[in-house]
């Protein structure tokens, strides 16, 4: 499936008032075609580029909205190579029972950093790939809910039970590497 068609499924079924961490870079275009966050402080990115906050921002993001008891569902959407920086938030989301929704988007390579590569007229970049992955399993092994949504059918009603759980679920939804032009 590709990013616009799991962004557009997702603009259906998140509360109004969700927050949403973002950190899939190579995707940012799609989500804003599709997803439209117009109440304030409901969408955060890093302004800097750096990768590796999105998980950990969610956790926080989550903390916060427990501590202000305002308790807004907690939405990060994070591609798998930059879950790779900072994979160890869900252990804490799992310690905390923190109820966010963590949707890997996985494309099998750090795709934003292969698009600046192409820009730059850089080849045979090594480490770019990631093949093998299994981020369900690694979820599991910090003790968290997790599953795989392969099928374009499954992706709203995966979307809506992981927004009814207390705790942490994470979805890992395959994509189509669509790198951007940059």
């Amino acid at each position: 499936m590709t990013a616009g068609f799991f962004y557009h499924t997702l603009a259906q079924v998140k509360p109004r008032d969700a927050v949403v961490v973002f950190e899939s870079p190579s995707n940012l275009a799609q989500f804003h075609t599709y997803v439209r966050n117009t109440l304030p402080q409901t969408f955060f990115l890093t302004g800097s580029g750096g990768l590796g906050f999105g998980l950990p921002a969610a956790v926080g993001l989550c903390l916060a909205e427990r501590d202000t008891r305002r308790s807004r569902r907690v939405i990060a959407i994070v591609g798998d190579g930059s879950a790779q920086y900072s994979i160890q938030a869900l252990w804490t989301a799992v310690q905390l029972n923190l109820p966010i929704v963590f949707v890997i988007l996985r494309d099998g390579a750090y795709t934003i950093l292969k698009a600046f590569a192409a820009f730059e007229g850089v080849s045979g970049v090594p480490g770019l790939d990631l093949p093998g992955l299994d981020i369900v399993r690694l979820a599991e092994g910090f003790g968290c809910a997790a599953r795989r949504v392969t099928e374009p059918g499954d992706v709203a009603d995966a979307l809506r039970d992981a927004l009814r759980r207390d705790g942490p679920v994470l979805l890992e939804v395959p994509i189509t590497p669509e790198p951007p032009r940059l």
